[in-house]
C-alpha cells in the first residue's frame, strides 16, 4: 500500500504541476512516508494530500498499517 500511495502522490504532483501546492505538499508527504515510523506521524500529510494533491494517494496515506511502514523501511 505504500508504494500504491507514492504512486498515486506522484500522479497527483505530475498532473498538479501548474498549482504550486501539490509539489510542496506531494513531496513533504513522500518524505515522511520514508521516515514515519508510526501511521499517526503521516495522519495531518495525509489529509492535506486529500485536499491539494489527490484523493486517491490521500487515502491511502492514511490507510497504511503500522507493520507495513515498518516493512517498507527494512525493519520487520
Amino acid at each position: 500500500m505504500v508504494i500504491a500511495a507514492k504512486v498515486f502522490i506522484i500522479l497527483g504532483m505530475v498532473f498538479g504541476w501548474p498549482l504550486i501546492f501539490p509539489l510542496i505538499f506531494g513531496g513533504i508527504t513522500l518524505s515522511k512516508l520514508s521516515t514515519a515510523k508510526d501511521p499517526s506521524e503521516l495522519m495531518v500529510w495525509g489529509i492535506l494530500d486529500i485536499f491539494f494533491c489527490g484523493l486517491v494517494g490521500g487515502i491511502l496515506v492514511l490507510l497504511i498499517p503500522e507493520d507495513e511502514l515498518k516493512r517498507s523501511q527494512g525493519r520487520a
